[in-house]
């Protein structure tokens, strides 16, 4: 039988292209970034939530409440996109990754929340 014939013929193998470590780089930089946008966008929306309560139960002023619902957004931006790096750290260990994912975002939640350095910087 020809092999131009053959009704299966034979491929030959192509590695997979190696990836230039400049366009890895931007990948894990697009991916850091989609990160935070998200994690800023989740913390922006339900700190307005809950500022709009605020402002309606407790008297706080629209001012206070802007300012406070753009450093969660910033806030839970920072923390998702270190949580997401530190995750993927661990990728081929998912329960490990989980747990790296999670202690890495409530450690950086931790540290920028902490309401002494609020207090100072008031």
């Amino acid at each position: 039988m020809n092999p131009y014939n053959h009704p299966y013929p034979m491929q030959p193998y192509n590695p997979p292209n190696p990836i230039d470590p400049a366009q890895q780089q931007q990948q894990d930089m697009n991916l850091l970034m989609n990160a935070a946008k998200t994690g800023a966008v989740v913390g922006v929306t339900g700190a307005a939530a809950m500022n709009l309560h605020r402002m309606r139960n407790d008297g706080l002023s629209w001012q206070a409440a802007a300012t406070n619902t753009v450093k969660a957004g910033f806030t839970a931006g920072v923390a998702t996109a270190a949580a997401t790096a530190v995750g993927r750290m661990f990728v081929r260990h998912p329960a490990l990754s989980l747990a790296a994912t999670l202690a890495a975002g409530t450690a950086v939640m931790y540290v920028l929340t902490d309401k002494k350095t609020e207090a100072d910087n008031e």
